[in-house]
């Protein structure tokens, strides 16, 4: 529990008098005091600046008003100094125990009272006690000289609490305008709204050295570098090859980085002015004065900058403009010498490195100086001095624990937003398979081109054989007794029969329209005529017809498979459930090709058992005739990933697409036609025709390599606007049979990941410069493309589909959402 008050002393040099305003309870009360200056304090005072100046060595001093005559002392200098040090406080405490100033001491002991008897009323337990900030607020340069932070405004060991004395800001030369609120006397309410929002990042600390050969400063640096497991530290210091201009620059842009600090240091040397608020000395002959740096250190305060630290001579000047900014500033009223400072500045760094506020780490390391180092640098601490606006809480470094850092983590509420419609337009069917799909197909195909990575295979694996209009328009012709209905069984059956007098080995048959009773004995009669003469393997696409084959000489496939993906089984033998009509033509095709003759199950017409079961038994693990028969199917892509339909492959290396019509025109025998169709999986399906509902629309990538190999205007016109099932089914037989897996990432996986380097971004730009800022901008876009041609390079060298356009366009965001954050700072 907290008691502030606030205590404004003003000298009137016309009468020698001081005049005291105690302020409390948020300036609502006020006790007034009043009380002359006697000489005895200056002169006190002077003996006392005289031997610490004669005990360190600094230039002579000139003496500050009318000091009398100072006694030489005993020659000891030390001895002097101590001795002159204890005449000086004692003077000063008697004074302020003078006249009616005791009321404002004997206030606050009351309060100190009365706050302890509200905490043991409370009952908040041992060890709590009340504490009272006090800030000291002087209007002349003469007080503030006087170590008010020695004034004795508590009874000593009393076991009430503590009191804290600060010096603060006389922020109004009249004391009837002292008594308005808080916020008029002291920091600004957007100081306060920046203290809220700080410690989102890892504390800066900015360190200022005044370059000088008679000052070395490498222990001041070696200091504050102690703090750099909790806090990123940088300095500035002069180079040879600057010149003032430089220099100067140089200190300003670092001071305004637009990244932010938390604390400013400076040790050289320095001097109170009184016109510019302080003077720094940052190189040999070169000075910068506060006034100078003013506005660059309004925006390091705007920029949460909280805490000034001044490690040099005389800053009483420095602390009065600082502290007006809304600062946090600690100074040395006198001259000292370096190793004086450097040693307050050691024994100030430990306290700050173990995250206690900069009050206990001042008062810790005067009381090393006074105790431990008493005799080494007597009177050194009385010197420093923390200037705090009233009600501010005294700085400390946070400790940026695993809490912290994972909030800075968390998006925002724009970047939850953004997160959340991407996430949702991932899994949308139309945005995701209608499009995406499309346009990267689109992409990739054309990447594969240009860069001229296209298969280098010249036969095609799949003879499509398309029933188009065209054919059934033929067919009805040439067929009598049709009596007007469509004859598909016995066209089919035609088909089969031409095939397989061109040795064709493997043929699969997809046409779902209707056949037509009787006619579907002649269909299966063919079959039968195939598998007796030359064992051809047949596999037939499942659905609710009558069967017009036996199981027990052919395959069954299912045709149902989710847009882009290739169905794959969990068990490659198939044993145990249904197989994909793609998978099974590829497995058959692999068997006549990888096995020899003797072993391999072979449809025959009086076989008694499924020749599904025959093949299945053949292909179960550990047998060694099929050892690496089909490594595409062996492992599924791990994590349950999906394999999709690769269209960026032109489909001329796919397939080669003939209609039925162009089929049964071919002479048998043909011995180059029948040496490709032997080597082929010929897949007997729907072509173009009128009433056919079984299109895969799919324009983009096709009308590419379509308008591509077509480049005559008057043969564009043979460029579909769709694909066929039966296309994308010889798209699936090939990539089995070239074990051409491509394995698609999904996109929620790329784009968390997207949203942490997306946040990232975000982190790495609060430590960038406005210009850094647009530079970065060009670096993120040239990274933006590099990822482009990476995945589309990724895609066919290591057959990996990595999402591009929503991860980047996630990023994006996130970075246009800090962009325009922290350029509004």
């Amino acid at each position: 529990m907290t008691t502030v008050f606030e205590i404004k002393i003003w000298y009137k040099t016309d009468d020698n008098s001081c005049f005291f305003l105690l302020l409390w309870d948020d300036r609502r009360r006020q006790l007034s005091a009043s009380l002359n200056y006697c000489k005895e304090i200056q002169r006190c005072y002077q003996r006392w600046r005289q031997r610490y100046t004669r005990f360190y060595e600094f230039p002579s001093v000139k003496p500050i008003g009318d000091s009398g005559r100072i006694n030489p002392g005993s020659g000891d200098r030390c001895y002097d100094l101590m001795e002159a040090e204890r005449e000086f406080l004692n003077a000063f405490q008697r004074w302020l125990g003078e006249g009616n100033v005791r009321k404002i001491q004997q206030r606050i002991r009351d309060e100190l009272t009365r706050v302890a008897q509200v905490i043991s009323e409370e009952g908040k337990g041992i060890g709590t006690h009340p504490s009272v900030d006090i800030f000291v607020a002087c209007d002349s340069i003469e007080m503030e000289r006087l170590p008010w932070e020695t004034w004795e405004l508590a009874p000593e060991g009393t076991p009430l609490g503590r009191v804290r004395i600060f010096r603060s800001a006389m922020d109004n030369p009249d004391p009837i305008a002292c008594t308005k609120p808080l916020t008029a006397c002291g920091a600004t309410p957007g100081f306060f709204k920046a203290l809220g929002n700080a410690h989102r990042r890892k504390t800066r600390i900015l360190a200022i050295f005044g370059d000088d050969p008679r000052l070395p400063l490498q222990d001041d640096w070696k200091a504050v570098r102690s703090l750099k497991s909790i806090a990123e530290v940088e300095r500035v210091t002069w180079q040879p090859h600057e010149n003032h201009v430089d220099i100067k620059t140089k200190i300003a842009n670092a001071i305004c980085d637009q990244r932010g600090w938390d604390v400013l240091f400076f040790a050289g040397h320095s001097d109170e002015t009184t016109t510019t608020g302080g003077r720094l000395a940052i190189a040999p002959n070169i000075s910068l004065s506060i006034s100078e740096l003013e506005e660059k250190l309004t925006q390091a305060r705007e920029n949460q900058l909280q805490l000034a630290i001044f490690n040099s001579c005389s800053g009483l000047s420095i602390a009065n403009s600082l502290i007006k900014l809304g600062l946090q500033v600690i100074v040395m009223r006198e001259p000292i010498r370096n190793d004086v400072a450097q040693s307050f500045l050691q024994q100030f760094c430990k306290p700050l490195a173990d995250h206690r506020d900069v009050y206990d780490a001042l008062l810790e390391a005067c009381q090393h100086l006074q105790s431990v180092e008493k005799f080494a640098y007597p009177s050194a601490y009385l010197l420093p001095s923390l200037f705090n606006p009233p009600g501010l809480i005294p700085y400390r470094i946070e400790r940026f624990d695993w809490k912290k850092m994972l909030q800075q983590w968390l998006p925002t509420r724009p970047e939850a937003i953004a997160l959340g419609t991407v996430l949702l337009l991932s899994v949308i069917p139309a945005i995701q398979v209608e499009l995406l799909f499309d346009i990267r197909a689109f992409v990739q195909a054309v990447y594969r081109n240009l860069t001229n990575q296209l298969p280098k295979h010249t036969l095609a694996p799949v003879l499509l054989v398309a029933i188009d209009q065209e054919s059934l328009d033929q067919a009805d012709e040439a067929i009598e007794s049709t009596q007007g209905k469509l004859i598909d069984s016995e066209y089919l059956a035609k088909l089969v029969r031409h095939l397989y007098a061109l040795n064709a080995q493997v043929i699969g048959i997809y046409y779902s329209r209707h056949i037509y009773q009787p006619r579907y004995e002649n269909l299966d009669q063919a079959i039968r005529s195939a598998v007796e003469k030359q064992n051809t393997w047949f596999v037939l696409a499942t659905d609710k017809q009558d069967k017009v084959a036996s199981r027990k000489w052919s395959l069954e496939g299912y045709i149902d498979f989710e847009p882009w993906t290739i169905e794959q089984p969990l068990d490659p033998t198939c044993i145990d459930e249904s197989c994909p009509f793609a998978y099974q033509l590829a497995v058959a095709h692999l068997l006549n090709h990888q096995s020899s003759s003797d072993s391999l199950p072979q449809p025959t017409l009086n076989s008694t058992v499924d020749f599904q079961s025959q093949v299945s038994d053949y292909l179960k693990p550990g047998k060694t005739h099929n050892q690496g028969l089909i490594p595409f199917n062996q492992s599924a892509p791990p994590f349950g990933l999906a394999s999709i339909i690769d269209f960026s492959i032109p489909p001329r290396q796919v397939y080669k697409s003939i209609t039925a019509k162009e089929l049964l025109n071919f002479p048998v025998p043909n011995p180059e036609l029948q040496q490709h169709v032997m080597q082929q999986v010929v897949i007997i399906t729907h072509g173009d025709y009128n009433d056919t509902e079984d299109d895969f629309y799919f324009p983009s990538v096709a009308g590419y390599w379509c308008h591509y190999y077509q480049p005559v205007e008057q043969d564009l016109k043979q460029c579909l606007e769709v694909l066929t099932r039966g296309e994308v089914f010889a798209y699936m037989v090939h990539h089995i049979i070239r074990q051409h897996r491509v394995v698609w990432i999904p996109d929620h996986w790329v784009i968390f990941l997207g949203a942490f380097l997306g946040k990232w971004t975000t982190i790495i730009l609060v430590k960038k410069t406005l210009l850094q800022r647009h530079e970065q901008v060009l670096t993120l876009g040239s990274i933006t493309g590099i990822y482009g041609l990476f995945v589309l390079q990724v895609y066919i060298s290591a057959l990996v589909l990595i999402p591009w356009f929503l991860p980047s366009i996630l990023v994006w965001f996130y970075y246009s959402f800090a962009l325009q954050k922290y350029s509004l700072r």
